[in-house]
C-alpha cells in the first residue's frame, strides 16, 4: 500500500475483521456478567446470585449468559480470575516497597485487609459454603488462591531470617498459616460486625505479638 492509501472497510479480511468485533463484544459481555456477579454477591450473598440474576441485572437471556460461560464453574473461575488481577497489583508493590522484612510483612497484610474493605464480594467468596456446595470445583479454586498469601508470608519471614530479623529456628511454614488465619478471623469479624470494626487496629496488635514472638533471643 502505499503512501495517502486509505483502508476502507471492505479491504479488510471478511473474517478477521467480524471476528475482531465480535471478539470485543463477548468481552465486554463477559466483563458485564462478572461484574454484575460480583455485584450480587455483596447484595444478596452467594445464594441469590444465580444465573437467573445475574442475566437479569444485565438485561440479557438466561440462556445466552451460558455462550459466554459453558458452565457455572467457567463463570466462578473467571470472577476469580478477575479478582486476582484486581488484588495482585497493590499487593505487588507492598511486597516490593522499601523496609525490612516484618515491615513489608505488616505493609502486605494491611493491603490485603484494605482490599477486603473495597471489594465487599471478597468476604462473601471466603467464607461462603454455598459456593462450594453449588460447585465442589470451586472448593480446589479458591484452596489454591488462599494459598497464595501463605507463600507471601512464608517467603518474607525466610527474608527476615537471612536479615537476622527472626530467629533462625522459627517454624516459618507454621506461622505462615497462622498469619494466613488471623487475616480471614479479622475479616468475618469486620463482615459480622456489619464493617464496623477497625480491623487494621486490630492487626497491628497481633502482628506486634507474633513478630515480637519471632524475634530472635
Amino acid at each position: 500500500m502505499t503512501q495517502g492509501e486509505t483502508v476502507m472497510a471492505g479491504d479488510l479480511d471478511p473474517q478477521t475483521r467480524p471476528n475482531g468485533r465480535q471478539r470485543k463484544a463477548g468481552d465486554t459481555r463477559r466483563a458485564e456478567i462478572i461484574a454484575a456477579a460480583l455485584e450480587l454477591l455483596h447484595e444478596v450473598g452467594p445464594g441469590g446470585t444465580t444465573t437467573t440474576a445475574i442475566a437479569r441485572r444485565i438485561g440479557m437471556a438466561q440462556g445466552s449468559l451460558f455462550r459466554h460461560f459453558p458452565t457455572k464453574r467457567a463463570m466462578w473461575e473467571a470472577l476469580l480470575d478477575s479478582l486476582s488481577q484486581r488484588i495482585a497489583p497493590p499487593v505487588q508493590e507492598a511486597l516490593n516497597g522499601a523496609g525490612s522484612p516484618m515491615a513489608r510483612l505488616r505493609r502486605v497484610m494491611h493491603t490485603w485487609l484494605g482490599l477486603a474493605e473495597s471489594i465487599p464480594a471478597l468476604s462473601s467468596l471466603m467464607f461462603s459454603r454455598e459456593v462450594l456446595a453449588d460447585s465442589p470445583d470451586m472448593r480446589s479454586l479458591l484452596a489454591e488462591r488462599l494459598q497464595r498469601p501463605h507463600r507471601i508470608y512464608c517467603a518474607l519471614i525466610r527474608e527476615g531470617i537471612a536479615a537476622g530479623e527472626v530467629a533462625p529456628e522459627t517454624d516459618v511454614e507454621r506461622v505462615g498459616w497462622i498469619l494466613s488465619g488471623m487475616k480471614h478471623s479479622l475479616v468475618m469479624r469486620w463482615t459480622l460486625l456489619d464493617r464496623t470494626m477497625d480491623m487494621h487496629a486490630d492487626l497491628d496488635v497481633m502482628l506486634d505479638t507474633i513478630i515480637a514472638g519471632m524475634s530472635p533471643r
